[in-house]
C-alpha cells in the first residue's frame, strides 16, 4: 500500500524521500480514509489514477491532480471517493520548497497550491510522459528529473537554518532554542524570523512536531502503552503538556486513543526505504 524510495544524493539535502500509495475503496468500509499527523515535511503529490482530498477541522480541501502543500500543523485525513487511487508523492525537507522555488513558506502552511505554477519548464510535456509510463520506477525517475532540472536552475545553498533543523532532528526535538542559536552563533531574533520564512512555522512549533513524531514512532500496536514513560522519554515538562500535544496532533487524549485504528500511519512511520528506482 505504501512504499518509500530514496532520492539521488544530489537531491537529498532538499528531498527527503519519494513514496507511492495504492489503495482500493473495496478495502474500506465506505470511502478511502487514512489518518495523518503533521511531521515537519512539505509534500508534492502526483495522482496517476483517482484522487485524494484532505479532510481537516470538518472542512474539505480539494487537491489538484498535481499539488504542493507546506507544513501541516494539525492532524488530518487523506480521503478519496475513487474506486482506485494510484499516487506518487515527494516528501521535501523542511526547507526544500524554499530552496528550490523561493516560496514564502508561511503563505502555504496548512494550505494547498497547484504544482503546475511552480515549475519553469513545460509541465504539459511532463504530464504526457507521466501518463504514458506504467511502471513505478520510471514514474519516480521522471519526477526526480523534474526536480533535478529545478535544482540546477535554482542552485540553492544550504545555510544555518538547515544546520538548525539537523540539530533538532538529531535531538528528536528536545534541544532548546538557546542551544541552537548559541551553537550557530546567530541571534534568537534572526533565527526565529529566518526559520519561519524558510520553513513556514516557528522553530518552537517545528520542534514540537518532531518530538511528537518521535514519541508516536515508539508506540507499539500490540503492547501496553505507558504514556507517563513516553512523556518522560520525550522530555516533556510534565504530563499535562504531553497530553495537550497528544490531543492537538492525534485528536484525542491519550486515554481515549486507540493505536489499532492507525495501521496506515504505523506503516508510513515504519516503512523501509527502497533503493531501486
Amino acid at each position: 500500500m505504501f512504499q518509500r524510495y530514496v532520492p539521488s544524493k544530489t537531491l537529498q539535502p532538499y528531498i527527503a524521500f519519494y513514496y507511492t500509495i495504492k489503495c482500493r475503496k473495496s478495502d474500506y468500509d465506505y470511502i478511502i480514509s487514512e489518518y495523518s499527523l503533521p511531521n515537519g515535511f512539505g509534500y508534492m503529490g502526483f495522482h496517476s489514477c483517482g484522487s485524494f482530498y484532505i479532510f481537516q477541522n470538518n472542512k474539505i480541501k480539494e487537491l489538484p491532480r498535481f499539488y504542493t502543500v507546506g507544513q501541516q500543523t494539525q492532524h488530518y485525513y487523506i480521503n478519496s471517493d475513487s474506486d482506485l487511487v494510484d499516487f506518487y508523492g515527494v516528501g521535501l525537507q523542511p526547507t526544500g520548497l524554499w530552496h528550490l522555488f523561493g516560496l514564502d513558506m508561511p503563505t502555504i502552511t496548512d494550505s494547498v497550491i497547484a504544482t503546475t505554477c511552480l515549475f519553469r519548464n513545460d509541465f504539459q510535456k511532463f504530464t504526457k510522459q507521466f501518463d504514458s509510463l506504467k511502471e513505478v520506477a520510471p514514474k519516480i525517475k521522471l519526477i526526480e528529473n523534474l526536480l533535478l532540472h529545478e535544482l540546477l536552475t535554482a542552485q540553492p545553498q544550504l545555510n544555518v537554518i538547515d544546520s538548525a533543523i539537523q540539530k533538532i532532528n538529531e535531538t528528536y526535538g528536545c534541544c532548546s532554542l538557546t542551544e541552537i542559536t548559541s551553537g550557530l552563533g546567530i541571534s534568537p531574533r534572526y533565527f526565529q524570523k529566518k526559520f519561519k520564512k524558510m520553513v513556514g512555522i516557528t522553530p518552537t512549533a517545528f520542534k514540537r512536531i518532531i518530538r511528537f513524531n518521535f514519541m508516536f514512532a515508539e508506540i507499539q500496536p500490540d503492547s501496553h502503552i505507558d504514556y507517563q514513560s513516553l512523556s518522560a522519554l520525550c522530555n516533556y515538562y510534565d504530563f499535562p503538556h504531553f497530553s495537550k500535544d497528544f490531543k492537538k496532533y492525534c485528536g484525542a487524549c491519550p486515554s481515549k486513543f486507540h493505536i489499532d485504528k492507525f495501521h496506515f500511519l504505523q506503516e508510513v512511520i515504519t516503512s523501509k526505504v527502497l533503493l531501486g528506482k
